[in-house]
């Protein structure tokens, strides 16, 4: 049996969009959720770990929701807890937008490069190391509170472009979620048929990561 994670934050997480920041996280239910939609299209021969945490950034500390929400806090923990693992899906660095950590696309690209260089050192020992598949997140747009987004919108133009660039830098693999879904009402959460499209896309890419690693 295939076992993969996915690490992200709250749109892998499953917050859907909502009316204003005062609002109480709602969550779809599992079988709406884009790693459960991808279980699904991968069929029975798939264990499914979702990690997602509402907030997460890729390095970066949070210094109003916690020092919990960087990923790189988390990261080795989740990896230990669900080992041996045949792909690591990483949906993360819209977080980093945010305007309490002035963060360009570039440097959450970089962010997501010491993540993955963290990864790749945890393995370095053992025999094999989980496949790596970089998600570029659904862009945030201008609809998302300017209070806590500022302009991030316009940081997310060249993420994808930046984090091919980690991908292909570090042997992993790369997509762009905004190829086929986009954030909802709130500018930065999923409608469930987003989430739909993305597993569904991702179960292609992650079928396509699957046959390779068996080549090896």
């Amino acid at each position: 049996m295939n076992t993969i994670v996915c690490f992200g934050d709250s749109n892998t997480w499953g917050c859907p969009p909502f009316a204003n920041i005062a609002q109480t996280p709602d969550r779809l239910p599992p079988h709406q959720r884009w790693p459960n939609v991808l279980g699904r299209y991968l069929g029975e021969d798939t264990w499914i770990v979702e990690e997602g945490l509402g907030g997460r950034t890729t390095v970066f500390d949070d210094p109003i929701e916690g020092l919990h929400k960087n990923g790189m806090r988390t990261i080795i923990p989740v990896l230990e807890s669900h080992a041996p693992l045949d792909v690591l899906i990483i949906m993360l660095g819209g977080n980093d937008f945010k305007e309490q950590y002035g963060i360009s696309a570039y440097n959450s690209a970089r962010g997501m490069l010491t993540l993955v260089q963290t990864i790749k050192g945890h393995y370095a020992l053992i025999d094999t190391c989980p496949e790596i598949l970089i998600v570029t997140p659904p862009s945030i747009t201008d609809l998302a509170e300017p209070a806590m987004w500022g302009e991030a919108w316009k940081k997310c133009i060249d993420h994808a472009y930046y984090l091919e660039q980690v991908a292909n830098r570090t042997g992993c693999f790369h997509y762009d979620a905004n190829r086929v879904a986009k954030t909802g009402m709130d500018g930065c959460h999923l409608e469930p048929e987003e989430h739909e499209a993305l597993g569904r896309a991702l179960a292609e890419e992650v079928r396509s990561i699957l046959k390779l690693r068996q080549t090896k």
